[in-house]
């Protein structure tokens, strides 16, 4: 039974909650597996797709995949109670403050006990002032460049925009409750659908979840709405305009317009406010105000009627004083504009090419026909090499590029030249198969290899050599100085071996800033040395981002688009890597792993004539 008047938590709040038993564990040294547990149990829950109070209430909290029993009696404890006495039990071991360090970049678990105990540091702000003072260079293993790293990291958290949550957490969410609400409908009571706002554009990271509709029985799918499970508390309830708050914290909006209003209405909700502001000031050029139901005459439209572009838009007469659209194409075409895809609207350029009718012709999910970035159980991935072609296979792909991560990596096993020689002899015998089968697929052998500390790879030039695809990729120290990190990649970049760099920045939305590195330098010499710029389709990544992405087609740069899968679910994620591409101005033509096996092979910087026939 419920202890009474007790506060409701939300999904996030009890994420956060077990969060931090994880982070207690991690600076306690306790088993590594315990602490995983909680992490994963902490991730499941934020991303639940029902209140875990109704879930709690329902008896179902076992049946959520990552929550075992002790981690179930624990929910229990806290929903009931208010409390988890084991929680409280690690808290009295460590003061709150010292687990709040460790969200400071480089400020791991062991940094954050030292100093506690060493110095009796237990705040950030008492961190701050630590370093200012000169304090923590005294401690054996940190010197002036270990303060000025922490003086910097405490900078990077308070620049954190904790108040946005990450596309990769509110895309599933506003997809669930797209369909939990067709489904709580009688077919056809909704005739379109569609997310608006930031997570339309594909944003890093959102705000609000918008969602637009139209139906002839608006009253009825308000209700539906504000009735579902996720609606944990109901902000406005009108006719037209619900809002309610998702168990994760979120404000979800859902508004239902008319049919002739689809157009305009979808345009205005999807933004930006900045390219808004620009379609409006055009319209007002033209003698119409425009708002999110349709464009009004302020009488001076007659002059326009004769353009071309508006034939077959619309019959237009001077006694016209509104005008809607049910497409937003038909919005931009009676502007004079090219249709422009939700994910240019940023105020970037696009208003001018839409209006030359230079709008480039945007990649797409489907040009994408291979992958050359992901991981087996002979590192970090969670399936064999085989299942994990199954899984490529059946996704549609023409070929799937092992790669593994290398030795040198430190925080995971890693593939040494021993254990490539083990994949190769795997990947050659499923290849085999497939020529067998009548199949075009094919495995290629490669390795996302350490750029370690200096600057040099976690395997040798002459084992790189003998494979098929090199990724490249920093994972530790990335929060070196400038100069330094730049460097150090760059004599990556310079070596023959590596084709692809890997997540250039190192940057995890909402968890780590992006590394100091210097992107300009470092596309300058990916464009001159001929290495492939990946864009990581993992929601937590998204690296290189849209605007460098933009950037480094612009300076000559070729891109590659890779999941970094490290299961076989991890494919689908493919669409967040293509729309990151799409946001900036990327076409199919700018990314390599819309080619074919031998021509994409070609495309890269240290292929040989062998390699190209022994991959056919």
């Amino acid at each position: 039974m419920s202890v009474p008047d007790l506060p409701r938590l939300n999904n996030r709040q009890v994420a956060e909650i077990f969060t931090a038993i994880g982070d207690l564990l991690l600076i306690l040294g306790d088993n590594r597996f315990k602490i995983i547990a909680y992490q994963n149990a902490a991730r499941t829950i934020e991303e639940l797709n029902r209140d875990i109070n109704a879930v709690h209430a329902a008896g179902e909290l076992r049946s959520v995949p990552g929550i075992g029993q002790a981690i179930a009696e624990k929910i229990d404890e806290l929903l009931t109670t208010g409390t988890i006495p084991y929680y409280e039990k690690l808290t009295a071991q460590v003061p709150a403050g010292v687990v709040e360090m460790m969200r400071v970049p480089d400020v791991g678990p062991k940094t954050a006990k030292r100093l506690w105990e060493e110095l009796d540091i237990t705040s950030v702000s008492a961190l701050r002032a630590a370093a200012e003072a000169g304090r923590i260079s005294v401690l054996k293993g940190f010197g002036a460049k270990s303060e000025e790293k922490i003086l910097k990291g405490i900078a990077l958290l308070a620049r954190r925009q904790d108040s946005r949550t990450p596309i990769g957490t509110a895309r599933p969410l506003a997809e669930g409750l797209i369909a939990d609400l067709l489904a709580a409908l009688p077919p056809g009571t909704i005739q379109k659908i569609e997310m608006a706002g930031s997570l339309r554009r594909w944003r890093e990271t959102i705000g609000d979840v918008d969602i637009l509709a139209v139906s002839d029985q608006p009253v009825a799918v308000m209700e539906a709405f504000r009735g579902l499970p996720q609606a944990v508390d109901i902000l406005d309830a009108g006719e037209r305009k619900s809002s309610i708050i998702l168990p994760s914290g979120m404000q979800a909006d859902l508004r239902v317009v008319e049919a002739q209003h689809w157009g305009a209405a979808l345009a205005y909700f999807t933004g930006s406010q900045a390219h808004n502001i620009a379609v409006r000031e055009l319209a007002q050029k033209q003698g119409w105000s425009l708002n999110e139901y349709a464009l009004t005459s302020d009488g001076r439209e007659t002059e326009f009627f004769d353009r071309p572009e508006y034939t077959g838009i619309h019959e237009l007469k001077n006694s016209v004083s509104e005008r809607f659209f049910e497409t937003e194409e038909e919005l931009y075409a009676f502007l004079g504009l090219a249709w422009v895809a939700a994910e240019l609207r940023e105020n970037s350029g696009e208003m001018q090419a839409a209006r030359q009718n230079a709008l480039p012709r945007l990649i797409e999910v489907g040009d994408i026909v291979g992958e050359l970035h992901s991981h087996t159980t002979f590192s970090d991935g969670k399936a064999t090499i085989e299942e994990m072609a199954a899984a490529a296979r059946a996704a549609g792909y023409r070929y799937w590029n092992v790669s593994d991560h290398s030795i040198g990596l430190g925080v995971t096993q890693g593939v040494d030249a021993a254990g490539l020689a083990v994949q190769r002899v795997e990947i050659d015998r499923l290849n085999a198969g497939y020529a067998t089968d009548g199949s075009d697929f094919r495995l290629l052998l490669g390795t996302e290899v350490e750029i370690l500390a200096d600057g040099s790879l976690g395997l040798a030039d002459e084992v790189l050599a003998t494979l098929d695809v090199v990724v490249a990729s920093i994972h530790t120290g990335l929060r070196q100085e400038r100069e330094t990190i730049t460097e150090r990649c760059l004599k990556a970049v310079r070596n023959p071996h590596v084709d692809i760099l890997g997540h250039p920045t190192g940057r995890l939305i909402g968890r780590r800033e992006p590394s100091d590195i210097d992107v300009e330098r470092v596309l300058q010499a990916c464009a001159a040395t001929g290495t492939i710029v990946e864009i990581n389709a993992n929601p937590s990544r998204l690296d290189l981002s849209g605007p460098y992405a933009r950037r480094a087609v612009a300076l000559g740069c070729k891109l590659v688009i890779n999941c970094d899968a490290h299961r076989p679910d991890e494919i689908g994620l493919l669409p967040y890597g293509v729309h990151t591409a799409r946001r900036g101005w990327i076409t199919a033509a700018d990314v390599i792993n819309t080619r074919p096996l031998a021509e994409m092979l070609g495309l890269l910087k240290r292929v040989s004539s062998n390699q190209l026939v022994s991959n056919q």
